[in-house]
């Protein structure tokens, strides 16, 4: 019997699909991967669905969906005095949708977590979504652990893109990894594997690279030579960080970037000492924050990448902050934090200072 058990679950469509007509099943296969559809299309099957699980004894249930079915099957193994469910789906309609349902099924102590850009047609969004994914998890995991839970990673429903990713995780992160496979009466168990992450001091030479990565830009092989085997790999011509990459840049990116102002990724981008002093003396959350402003806007000067809303960049109105054009939200937590600057001669954005919004 376990006392408390956090249990991690991957959800796919199927209880959408099962039992679905030939129609609706061949319609939900067309528009797995989309974030908008028909919902005059979706919104019967989906309350077909809740009205059958609403009716339904737990034998029925655990047909209806390979997501319950392993959910039940994990809590008949553990026997928890009291668990907390993740329910991890993709970024798509019907994803959405069939994580909602289970999540009624479960109750009110379940957590649904997912992505932007968590679906399969795309594979650089798939990539920064994944990790968005393992990032939001690694936190989530290491705070139940800290408190005592044990951490299951269930598998057993999903895709398999997602599922083979969260099998590296759930290996090193989880305390068991679990499968039911269809048809098989109990779970196959995979315990948690001995593996140390990387001390920070193997990431922080290389940062510059994983900066890169965390903000979309396009790293290729030959830049990044030298660069750890195990945290960083080769696709497709171009440099992605590896599933335990993710975890470790997840896991030490807040105490580099609380340790000192990071340099400007891009060349389009320089920062006066002012804002420097300023940062020296700032608490260590809104350290974190300011960095991360400033890496997500050299992506934008660089590739044109949208800044999140919480990243608003507009041009000042009349002459609030002397020499100034622009600002940059850096942190919005309590007295809000302004980056100000303006594009010199050269085209190059200067930023200022750093204060407390005007």
């Amino acid at each position: 019997m376990t006392e408390r058990l956090l249990l991690v679950s991957t959800c796919g469509t199927s209880l959408l699909t099962n039992g679905a007509s030939a129609d609706d099943r061949t319609w939900l296969t067309k528009v797995a991967n989309d974030v908008e559809v028909d919902m005059a299309r979706l919104t019967p099957i989906v309350e077909d669905r809740r009205a059958q699980l609403a009716a339904a004894d737990e034998p029925t249930r655990r047909e209806m969906s390979a997501e319950l079915n392993g959910i039940h099957a994990v809590l008949d193994r553990y026997v928890p005095r009291q668990v907390f469910h993740l329910l991890v789906h993709t970024d798509t309609a019907p994803g959405k949708a069939a994580a909602r349902l289970i999540q009624e099924a479960l109750g009110n102590a379940t957590l649904l977590v997912s992505a932007s850009g968590l679906r399969t047609d795309e594979l650089a969004s798939f990539r920064a979504a994944l990790a968005d994914l393992t990032k939001q998890l690694d936190e989530l995991v290491e705070s139940y652990r800290a408190q005592g839970w044990f951490v299951v990673f269930n598998l057993t429903g999903g895709f398999k893109s997602l599922n083979g990713y969260l099998q590296t995780l759930a290996m090193i992160s989880a305390d068991r990894c679990v499968f039911l496979f269809e048809g098989a009466p109990e779970l196959m168990e995979i315990p948690r594997l001995p593996v140390r992450l990387a001390e920070i001091e193997e990431l922080r030479e290389h940062a510059t690279i994983f900066r890169q990565l965390a903000v979309g830009y396009t790293v290729r092989p030959d830049t990044a030579k030298g660069g750890p085997d195990a945290l960083l790999m080769e696709l497709d011509g171009e440099v992605t960080t590896s599933v335990l990459g993710d975890m470790v840049w997840a896991r030490h990116r807040a105490t580099l970037f609380t340790e000192k102002l990071q340099p400007p990724l891009s060349g389009k981008m320089r920062v006066a000492d002012r804002v420097q002093k300023v940062f020296v003396g700032l608490e260590a959350m809104w350290k974190v924050q300011v960095n991360e402003a400033l890496d997500e806007f050299s992506a934008y000067l660089d590739h044109g990448r949208s800044l999140l809303k919480s990243r608003t960049f507009k041009k000042l109105q009349g002459d609030p902050v002397l020499g100034s054009t622009h600002e940059l939200y850096a942190w919005s937590d309590g007295a809000a934090g302004r980056l100000f600057g303006h594009y010199d001669a050269n085209g190059i954005f200067v930023f200022d200072r750093l204060s407390n919004h005007l």
